[in-house]
């Protein structure tokens, strides 16, 4: 494995390096934004890694959460912010890169953001409230009426997801949308407001664990609960090429030696281990990058999504 600089050592071998660099991270907080309300996904990971990318900086991280229209909003914040490193922000992956191969308007330029790293990389499943009689994804395309799934927003990763999965399955559905984050959008299922919704195993599994949902699928190539099919088993496991990421980016113009303190700040809070024991207890995939090949990355995704634009552009 690679030796990475020990947390609290970061800081310090970049001045050294770059004195230019001597009021970075030393004269102020770092925010950084969600983009959606407090306990979801996004929030969890920024949550959970904050402490430990404190330790790694030598300086204060402030989560800031900034909902609205899809993730756009706080990305907007990150976008309009002085591109110093004391404003970065984790991003709406696939559904802002969806939102430009469709030509929607987010309100900045998706590929000037300064992208620093990937977190994570999570698959989705698909829940229904515990007592539902519904048993499959079979079940769901079987019902007589468009399935109501529940989401924060059209351009949300999980929408995407949900409108590519179901034209493969041929099965018509309803994204009933503007939920305020994934928590509301699970609660949607338990009132019985929709169906059923797809969202991150990882998210869902709190509630799973509590009894008030029930896992039916996972659209992974392998099995992940006992009982619970998966996109092979039914006969498609292209479904599992359909991710969340969790990318961090920051401000336009950013100095490359401030990108690279950050990226390597994450590295390290990534292998911590308050990170790596959340990471296990949440079946959250860690899949870090650093900033070169999260925008080799994130360029790719640009380039996938386009042959879905058809589907998914605007009616």
């Amino acid at each position: 494995m690679r030796k990475y600089l020990q947390p609290g050592a970061i800081a310090l071998a970049a001045l050294a390096a770059t004195p230019a660099l001597a009021e970075f991270p030393m004269d102020g907080d770092v925010t950084f934004v969600i983009p959606y309300n407090p306990g979801g996904g996004f929030d969890t990971i920024v949550r959970t890694f904050a402490p430990a990318l404190e330790e790694a900086l030598g300086a204060t991280v402030v989560p800031e959460n900034i909902p609205g229209a899809s993730g756009t909003r706080g990305g907007q914040e990150v976008y309009r912010s002085d591109p110093d490193g004391y404003t970065i922000g984790i991003f709406n992956i696939p559904g802002l890169t969806v939102s430009e191969a469709t030509d929607r308007d987010i309100g900045f330029p998706l590929s000037d953001i300064t992208w620093i790293a990937n977190l994570a990389e999570e698959q989705y499943g698909i829940a229904v409230r515990v007592d539902s009689p519904i048993q499959s994804v079979a079940d769901l395309c079987n019902m007589g009426a468009p399935i109501k799934l529940s989401d924060t927003g059209v351009d949300s990763t999980s929408s995407i997801t949900a409108v590519i999965m179901f034209d493969i399955l041929d099965c018509p559905i309803v994204n009933v949308t503007g939920y305020g984050g994934s928590n509301d959008t699970m609660i949607a299922v338990m009132r019985e407001e929709v169906d059923a919704t797809l969202k991150p195993v990882g998210s869902l599994a709190k509630y799973v664990e509590s009894g008030d949902l029930r896992m039916i699928f996972t659209l992974t190539e392998d099995t992940v609960l006992d009982g619970v099919e998966n996109a092979t088993e039914i006969g498609h496991p292209e479904l599992a090429n359909f991710t969340i990421n969790r990318v961090v980016g920051g401000p336009p113009g950013m100095d490359p030696a401030v990108v690279s303190m950050l990226s390597e700040a994450l590295r390290v809070a990534s292998e911590s281990a308050p990170v790596q024991e959340w990471a296990a207890g949440s079946g959250t995939a860690l899949t870090f990058m650093a900033a070169d090949e999260t925008t080799a990355m994130m360029s790719a995704l640009s380039e996938f999504y386009v042959q879905y634009k058809d589907l998914l552009a605007p009616q």
